[in-house]
């Protein structure tokens, strides 16, 4: 016990809970005795979080526990603050942000937007909400891992035969890694298929006969297509679960600068970098950059 009670190690954890006493006596000499309120909100935050997890009402047992280590939360909470140990802390910073944007978008999310709204937001946005144009194809293709020139092998090829049905053709020009024919296919999974803005080179192609040739990763394509459908708008009906959804988030976004630009009034940004790291020109561009928020 005497050996314990050397130690060093000892000696500085009780001066240190000493000191954590006493600050705790001071704080209430000081301030007084504080209140910390569990109301009926309070309680139904407990329970529906509880809910939620366990799809299940807490036991009586179980809520007080819940309302303790509430009440154990607060305490320390409170005593944290008091001693500034959310000073500098990251995650503490992180999470106050993203809770101050929460109630941003809670402010712009109050009401559901009306269909005149709706509507406005649609017409102003028409082209985000259009179907991809949608083919169905024949293709071949030559390919230079098989061909020493293919683009003009397929010239050649399409010059014989582009007049020619595509039944019975899918063994000319070379293996495909893909299928023959593509049966109502959208630009949007073509191009993921055959590379970045293939289905733009099929705008311009005629029906009902081989054209090309067109490029992709692959090599040289002949095409042959039999029907082609324009982009086009669905109706308003359909896509009006989505027009809420992006409005909202538009909404979002607008309340979140205007409450950021008017809490951004009361505070002086000051940059002091290092001038052997960033020059003159780099900090007036921070500048302008916060002025512009």
């Amino acid at each position: 016990m005497k050996k314990i009670l050397t130690e060093p190690l000892i000696h500085f954890l009780l001066l240190g809970l000493a000191m954590f006493i006493l600050f705790g006596l001071v704080s209430k000499k000081e301030d007084g005795e504080e209140v910390i309120l569990i109301d009926d909100y309070d309680v139904d935050n407990i329970i529906a979080s509880w809910e939620m997890q366990w799809k299940r009402l807490p036991t009586d047992q179980e809520l007080k526990n819940l309302i303790q280590q509430n009440v154990r939360q607060e305490v320390f909470y409170q005593e944290a603050l008091k001693m500034n140990l959310d000073h500098n802390d990251e995650i503490i910073k992180r999470r106050l942000a993203q809770k101050m944007e929460f109630l941003s978008n809670d402010l712009a999310t109050i009401e559901e937007p009306s269909d005149e709204q709706l509507m406005s937001y649609f017409m102003a946005h028409e082209n985000d909400y259009l179907i991809p144009a949608q083919y169905s194809f024949y293709q071949l293709i030559f390919s230079p891992d098989n061909r020493d020139d293919p683009k003009k092998d397929a010239v050649v090829f399409l010059e014989q035969s582009r007049y020619k049905p595509p039944s019975g053709m899918e063994n000319s020009g070379d293996p495909l890694p893909f299928p023959y024919f593509f049966d109502e296919v959208d630009a949007t999974n073509l191009n993921r298929t055959l590379g970045m803005d293939f289905s733009e080179s099929l705008d311009s192609l005629p029906i009902n006969v081989w054209s090309g040739p067109v490029n992709s990763g692959f090599g040289w394509h002949l095409i042959y297509i039999k029907e082609k459908v324009d982009p086009r708008v669905d109706d308003f009906a359909s896509i009006r679960n989505e027009l809420v959804r992006d409005l909202e988030y538009e909404n979002q976004k607008m309340m979140y600068n205007q409450v950021y630009k008017e809490f951004k009034k009361n505070y002086n940004v000051v940059y002091e970098l290092n001038p052997d790291k960033f020059d003159d020109a780099f900090i007036e561009f921070l500048r302008e950059e916060n002025s512009d928020e």
